[in-house]
């Protein structure tokens, strides 16, 4: 029998209904229970609650095969650590048991037998699944994918297989998880990973330790991830490209992707897209399911856990837009346009670190070494991260316009706005200055602190008016710049 706050209770009855379980007791209460339990529990198993009605300790009389089960969400799971008997385990964290344990031990037997398929009474290859050499590419996998699960679903009598299908490219398809197979395959002794990192739900059959913090699991039974379906846009500058694949993470939506050729047809990319893709302004349309996952993070010294989530290669479809191809010549003729010009681009840098300058002197100087019209003002300075849609709005309203450092300085009728234009940054707006060349020479001695704190009064004898904060919606941010600025705002725009 095991102690704790919470006495066990044992089941008198069980009766299955659509999605949970109803358990009545010998005490005479009853309880639900997750429906995955169906063919756990059985009359005289003893249920501990530990939480919700989702983390359960079950206990089975003597003599059975499973001795104690449990039932429970899981939060992050940390990477391997070899145990004292040498065998590799991994942590995870168990969120929501109010009592009882608080983490949970996975042994490296049970992540090989349940998520890779081997030391299985019936060893399965991920390659003979999927029906492709051990050389086979990211493309040729997804191909293979495809193939097998039209197959499958035709064939009612191996349905079945599609789950360990399914499995089998979603880990070949991830190139960690696929390194980690390999090595399995190979030795025995390898450490396996807790595939995308956790999140969810899982039951297990092991032991509670004798201090109950903690329950060592000797093998998982079924495992559940937390998974959410979500259409998003994401931004081919903002992708990293690789020789056989592309991969978009967002920091901000705190998403990951792995895109290959069968998804992404036409783009016949190669390294060297890394070092120009920042010009490029195309947003393709992914609809995926995506899995939790978690990924610590180091913030000021500090390591912290933030939560993400990694698009299952399986359930994933894209949609590229027509005009990619004019944009990726229209990003590379850019690149190549500072590299034809690039002294004159840097001397232009440095000066633009010292003073503001105006948009026309940048063209003169342009017009000097006859460059192509393609080549801007703007592209002196821009960087990876910055967004034309900021820059573009309040370029299109400006009389004139200013490069400086990191920002751009536009003049309008009534205020002059400073703006770098990227995501997470605010639209500092002064009032039109008497002098413009006297207010150009004084902000370029400040900082935007000293303007925010107000140092010294300096920021009241430039004018302030105040800050723009930007959030999700960029028109609402835009209508917020045309209110203070006096300008008439779109009733559209001011709510889109």
């Amino acid at each position: 029998m095991i102690g704790g706050a919470v006495e066990l209770r044992s089941i008198a009855e069980v009766v299955t209904s659509t999605g949970s379980l109803q358990c009545r007791f010998e005490d005479g209460t009853t309880a639900e229970a997750p429906g995955i339990l169906a063919r756990f529990l059985q009359r005289r198993d003893q249920l501990r609650f530990l939480g919700a009605s989702t983390e359960i300790l079950i206990q089975h009389p003597t003599g059975r095969r499973h001795q104690q089960l449990l039932h429970a969400t899981i939060g992050y799971v940390g990477l391997p650590k070899p145990g004292k008997n040498g065998e590799a385990f991994v942590r995870a964290d168990l969120p929501d048991c109010k009592e009882g344990p608080k983490a949970l031990f996975l042994s490296g037997r049970a992540l090989r037998r349940y998520f890779y398929l081997l030391d299985g009474d019936e060893p399965q290859s991920f390659y003979r699944l999927l029906r492709v050499p051990h050389t086979a590419t990211l493309d040729q996998l997804r191909f293979a994918w495809r193939m097998r699960s039209l197959e499958l679903q035709v064939c009612e009598s191996k349905a079945r297989d599609l789950p360990c299908v399914e499995r089998a490219f979603n880990v070949l398809a991830h190139a960690d998880l696929r390194n980690c197979y390999d090595a399995l395959c190979k030795n025995e002794d390898a450490t396996p990973l807790f595939p995308y990192g956790g999140f969810g739900s899982i039951l297990v059959d092991g032991h509670l330790s004798d201090d109950e913090d903690a329950f060592f699991a000797d093998r998982i039974l079924a495992y559940k991830p937390e998974m959410t379906s979500r259409k998003v846009t994401l931004l081919l500058r903002r992708c990293e490209f690789f020789a056989d694949r592309v991969v978009c993470r967002d920091p901000r939506r705190k998403l990951e992707v792995w895109l290959d050729s069968n998804v992404l047809p036409g783009l016949n990319w190669d390294l060297t897209w890394n070092h120009w893709k920042h010009w490029l302004r195309t947003r393709i349309e992914v609809q995926a399911t995506f899995v939790h996952a978690g990924k610590y993070r180091l913030y000021n010294g500090e390591w912290i856990l933030r939560k993400w989530q990694a698009a299952l290669p399986s359930r994933l479809q894209v949609h590229v837009p027509s005009n990619v191809p004019e944009d990726l010549q229209h990003a590379q003729t850019i690149h190549a346009l500072l590299g034809e010009h690039a002294d004159l681009v840097q001397h232009i840098r440095n000066q633009c670190e010292k003073i503001p300058i105006e948009h026309t002197q940048v063209e003169r100087w342009f017009d000097q070494v006859n460059a192509s019209a393609h080549l801007k003002p703007q592209h002196v300075t821009w960087r990876p991260d910055y967004e034309p849609y900021y820059f573009e709005q309040l370029r299109k309203r400006s009389r004139t316009w200013f490069l400086f450092r990191d920002e751009y300085l536009f003049v309008w009728r009534n205020v002059l706005i400073a703006e770098i234009p990227e995501p997470g940054h605010a639209t500092y707006l002064f009032a039109t200055p008497e002098n413009q060349d006297d207010f150009l020479e004084r902000y370029a001695k400040l900082t935007r602190e000293d303007i925010r704190r107000n140092r010294d009064n300096l920021a009241t004898a430039l004018g302030f008016v105040g800050r723009v904060v930007r959030g999700k919606r960029k028109k609402r941010w835009l209508a917020d710049v045309l209110k203070q600025a006096g300008e008439k705002a779109d009733y559209i725009e001011a709510f889109h």
